[in-house]
């Protein structure tokens, strides 16, 4: 509400122009073109621009903008490499957590096998010494000997293949 009342208030308000008197004075005269209340415009000054070729830029200058750009591509080129590195390893060390739980998966069921391996032996051992099954004690008396059977002589593939006739251009069957 403050700045409101100022903005309006007719005698706060002041114009940024300056005031120009009607007397003409030395330092005056450049800024009034002649002897009256109104202001003249300054003259603007055209700015030249210099050919690229004219610029001077010192050469420590220039030393120092291609070293700025090379650490730029050095620093891109290292975050690159750090990051890629960094995931690699995320990885690597994700796979191998992987397979190491497949291994003690596969270690746990060796266990299982093994041990359920050997309480069948149990029961099947526990099962022959029973008189009901029938089994007996292996004797001289109850082995049965088999004589060994001939040897034979190993046939050598004849040289001569023989000329195999038409070859079916369609398969038999699927």
């Amino acid at each position: 509400m403050n700045a409101a009342s100022r903005s309006f208030s007719p005698q706060r308000r002041r114009s940024r122009r300056p005031m120009v008197s009607s007397r003409v004075t030395p330092s005056n005269t450049a800024r009034v073109s002649r002897v009256s209340s109104l202001p003249v415009k300054p003259q603007r000054q055209k700015v030249e621009r210099l050919h690229p070729s004219r610029q001077l830029i010192p050469a420590w200058l220039k030393v120092f903008v291609v070293l700025q750009r090379g650490s730029d591509w050095l620093t891109f080129f290292l975050i690159a490499t750090t990051l890629t590195i960094y995931s690699w390893t995320v990885y690597t060390q994700q796979q191998w957590a992987l397979e190491y739980r497949k291994l003690e998966t596969l270690q746990r069921d060796e266990r299982q096998l093994t041990t359920t391996n050997e309480v069948i032996k149990d029961q099947l051992a526990q099962q022959a010494e029973r008189p009901a099954t029938g089994l007996v004690n292996p004797s001289t008396a109850n082995t049965i000997l088999l004589s060994p059977a001939p040897e034979r002589q190993l046939k050598t593939p004849s040289t001569q293949i023989p000329h195999s006739e038409a070859v079916a251009t369609t398969p038999l069957g699927y």
